[in-house]
């Protein structure tokens, strides 16, 4: 019982810094609708409701990889950071006791920072979609984007039962949810070794960066986090990517948690 009052503690702590979340909540809404406005106004086609949010060509729309860029990685970095200063002080750290408990308190955390902030970013991702374009699931639609991307009607109505809504909106928010886990995870392993959050931010930015240019022939980073046409083509890809967030999430887990049992606290 004593565990789970600890964790619901630190889940609240979480929660403390109103600042930073209000001011990372008006950024996220300006920041998408920048986002969502580009995609809108790159090319001829109408692009619909999901194709402002996740456009099909992977790097546009306002979940896609400019989001991880711009909004995922920025406020990862500054609310973790706040929390972990805020709960590794000296008096914190007593009554918590063991680092496997603080570390696990972590992790609780993580995860819920990453559920709640895909959450935010998706219900504002869906508030300017649908200033823009409408609620309709375009998609559908022999008028709609993925069919003007085919160019087979044979191929079109093979691909409609991948894009129904209710099914476009679950493989969104899982991608997400395990993408921002990931940068999450990522972000906590970088602190063992380096102090100044601005680094951190900095080095995540970069590897999304590298990732981007495709120097390394496979998606390691938010390239693996972003939907593109093949995605919607081929469902079991972004299965695949969704399980390849998820086990490289379980392996920073595990890796950052030994490195956690050796920290200094000193």
């Amino acid at each position: 019982m004593k565990r789970f009052k600890g964790i619901q503690q630190s889940i609240e702590r979480l929660f403390l810094f109103k600042k930073v979340w209000l001011l990372g909540s008006l950024y996220s809404l300006f920041v998408l609708y920048l986002l969502t406005m580009m995609t809108r106004g790159a090319g001829s086609t109408d692009r619909g409701f999901f194709g402002l949010i996740a456009d099909v060509g992977g790097l546009e729309g306002s979940t896609n990889q400019f989001m991880f860029i711009t909004v995922g990685i920025p406020l990862i970095v500054i609310v973790l950071t706040q929390y972990i200063e805020s709960i590794e002080k000296g008096a914190c750290l007593v009554k918590i006791g063991s680092r496997f408990h603080l570390w696990h308190r972590h992790v609780i955390v993580v995860i819920c920072l990453s559920f709640v902030l895909t959450c935010l970013i998706l219900i504002i991702a869906f508030l300017w979609a649908g200033c823009f374009a409408g609620f309709n699931n375009t998609w559908v639609s022999r008028t709609g984007l993925i069919s003007h991307e085919l160019h087979d009607e044979v191929r079109f109505r093979g691909v409609v039962s991948h894009v129904v809504t209710y099914k476009v909106i679950l493989i969104v928010f899982i991608s997400k949810f395990l993408g921002l886990l990931t940068i999450a995870f990522f972000t906590l392993f970088l602190k063992q070794w380096l102090k100044n959050s601005a680094l951190v931010l900095i080095i995540l930015i970069a590897l999304a960066g590298l990732d981007q240019t495709g120097v390394v022939p496979i998606s390691f980073f938010t390239r693996a986090m972003t939907l593109s046409l093949q995605d919607w083509l081929y469902p079991m890809m972004a299965f695949y990517q969704c399980l390849y967030l998820f086990i490289l999430s379980l392996v920073l887990y595990g890796v950052t948690g030994l490195l956690y049992e050796r920290k200094d606290f000193i």
